[in-house]
């Protein structure tokens, strides 16, 4: 694999499947990627599986499928924990999760304002389900 200084600007990497394998080459690339513009995917099938140090801490933009408590756990402990309440979180989860959907966390968008969705295009508000529903984002805007 060529080292994050190698790799072309713009360029995507995907890793795969790679919980299992010497991480520090991965690191790297969500270290020192941004800096040439290098967009990084870690997929996996196990969230605490996922180094926390510079991989997990370094997330932007995380997509969900359904998880055990225990990783469901960890997500809002390393992601939400300071916008709404654990429960709350639950709720929007199970959410999304219907149907064999998921939850996207962007970190880079407001909150209520695209940080939660179901899927890509649902915004999701942190209130409670009684003070306000989903809303349909506006994409021809």
């Amino acid at each position: 694999m060529i080292s994050p200084d190698e790799a072309r600007p713009e360029s995507v990497i995907l890793f795969d499947d790679v919980a299992c394998e010497k991480q520090d080459h991965i690191r790297n690339y969500f270290c020192m990627g941004c800096h040439k513009r290098v967009d990084c995917f870690y997929l996996c099938q196990t969230y605490t599986r996922i180094p926390n140090h510079l991989v997990r801490d370094d997330t932007n933009f995380l997509i969900s499928f359904k998880q055990d408590e225990m990783n469901l756990r960890h997500v809002y402990d390393n992601h939400v924990n300071t916008d709404t309440p654990y429960a709350r979180f639950r709720e929007m989860c199970l959410a999304c999760w219907s149907n064999h959907g998921f939850l996207v966390i962007d970190k880079d968008s407001e909150l209520n304002e695209g940080r939660y969705r179901k899927e890509f295009d649902c915004f999701m508000t942190t209130n409670s389900p009684t003070e306000s529903s989903e809303s349909q984002s506006n994409t021809e805007a």
